[in-house]
């Protein structure tokens, strides 16, 4: 086990050192969310009262949309670089590799969040500092990365791999979206925990599984 973190580590370290480096993904991916934030503040004018229903939404799509930005290219630096095969020789297990990407990516999905909601804030006068708030979109990242991360490995290789991980994620984050919107929404109305709790759920146990079986069939899918 301990050698196993330890790899892990590595993979996760040296993913972060590339980023830090280059800055190819986060430069992206907070140019586009940030611009497009503005496109929303200009085309809407919105009352407190539809600020609670609609914010959520705003944030979220954000999230998504700048997200697959980054996360096609998790794969593709190494596949552009020539060493996507010594990645994979190089790792005892494979299921590390994807580990490593999940947590590198929502690492930096985090970070993308986590700066989107005060320039939000600021832009609508309209807080979302709410630590409740916060954990949803955290929890909603992850169940996003645990998904996304796998079907960018899937995608690598293929020609069209910008066109395709968007076609075959979308769909299969419907339930996230929904959830995340729907609890977002009634936290920011105020109402309890109870209300809301059973989106909570459904965002734990989507994040749960698709982590493990992900982890299970990447060998498999990556070598196909």
């Amino acid at each position: 086990m301990r050698q196993y973190m330890a790899s892990l580590w590595a993979l996760i370290k040296k993913d972060l050192i590339q980023e830090w480096r280059s800055k190819d993904i986060i430069s992206a991916m907070l140019a586009f969310a940030v611009l497009t934030l503005f496109i929303f503040n200009y085309a809407l004018s919105l009352s407190p009262q539809a600020q609670a229903s609609i914010a959520t939404g705003i944030v979220w799509v954000l999230v998504v949309f700048a997200g697959t930005l980054g996360i096609n290219r998790s794969f593709s630096a190494e596949q552009d670089q020539g060493c996507f095969d010594a990645l994979l020789l190089g790792s005892p297990d494979l299921s590390l590799v994807y580990l490593a990407k999940m947590l590198s990516n929502f690492l930096i999905m985090a970070l993308l969040a986590l700066f989107l909601l005060p320039v939000y804030s600021l832009l609508y006068n309209y807080s979302l500092f709410n630590g409740l708030f916060v954990g949803l979109i955290l929890l909603g990242a992850w169940a996003y990365s645990a998904m996304a991360t796998l079907l960018a490995g899937l995608s690598v290789q293929t020609r069209m791999r910008d066109m395709l991980l968007p076609v075959l994620l979308f769909p299969l984050l419907i339930p996230v979206n929904i959830a995340v919107v729907k609890a977002g929404a009634g936290i920011l109305e105020g109402l309890p925990f109870a209300d809301i709790s059973i989106w909570f759920t459904l965002l734990a146990a989507y994040a749960v599984i698709i982590t493990t079986i992900s982890s299970m069939v990447f060998e498999y899918v990556i070598k196909e």
